[in-house]
């Protein structure tokens, strides 16, 4: 039976629980609420990365192949190279990141998922994109409470500045715009719900070693 919602929709609709969970989360509540150390805060930043420089190889590999990753992805999206300066600036050397069981499962699920669908990355994309909504408010927050100057450390969490809601908008109109089989919507949502549970894994695994102070 096909959906007739578009593709933006499902992927908003069909995510929007384990979004919610994702944000209510320890780890993130104690990362808003000033009460994350700062280690956490640069722990997370390394998972990050192994995350994006995973994915975003991929979306390279296949974006000239999959007419939605063409549709809606361009340079100033791979955000490995903003993870890399944020930790720069914190002194981390990113060949000393140990990637997480949780980190590491969720890689081997975008490696699957790119072997057996090419156009599901754009679900997993989705959700990082996306991010950078709510990533602006998170950036004032980390700031604050790690005293950080509005330049440095929080260049990932808010890469586009006031730009962010036009970008967004933008991303989500160039997909809808494509012509997409059941198929492809399908994985994307599924890759989408994927990526949302494995973040939420991610964080719970990294609440555990890093207690939260109080403000």
């Amino acid at each position: 039976m096909t959906d007739p919602r578009p593709i933006t929709d499902r992927l908003k609709q069909d995510t929007q629980s384990l979004h919610d969970a994702a944000e209510e989360g320890g780890f993130n509540k104690a990362l808003m609420g000033g009460q994350l150390p700062r280690e956490g805060y640069v722990a997370l930043l390394g998972q990050l990365l192994a995350v994006h420089t995973a994915l975003e190889g991929l979306i390279r590999q296949h974006v000239e192949s999959a007419p939605a990753l063409k549709a809606v992805v361009t340079e100033e999206q791979y955000q490995v190279p903003y993870l890399l300066e944020d930790l720069a600036y914190f002194g981390v050397d990113p060949a000393s990141i140990a990637p997480l069981p949780a980190t590491r499962d969720l890689i081997t699920q975008i490696t699957e998922a790119a072997k057996s669908d090419p156009a599901s990355l754009t679900g997993f994309h989705y959700v990082l994109e996306g991010s950078n909504n709510g990533g602006r408010v998170i950036a004032m927050r980390v700031r604050e409470a790690y005293e950080l100057p509005t330049d440095k450390g929080t260049r990932y969490l808010d890469p586009y500045g006031p730009a962010q809601r036009g970008k967004w908008k933008t991303w989500k109109e160039n997909l809808a715009a494509c012509e997409l089989t059941e198929d492809e919507q399908t994985a994307m949502v599924d890759a989408a719900g994927q990526m949302f549970r494995a973040i939420a894994r991610v964080h719970d695994e990294l609440y555990v070693t890093c207690a939260p102070t109080r403000a």
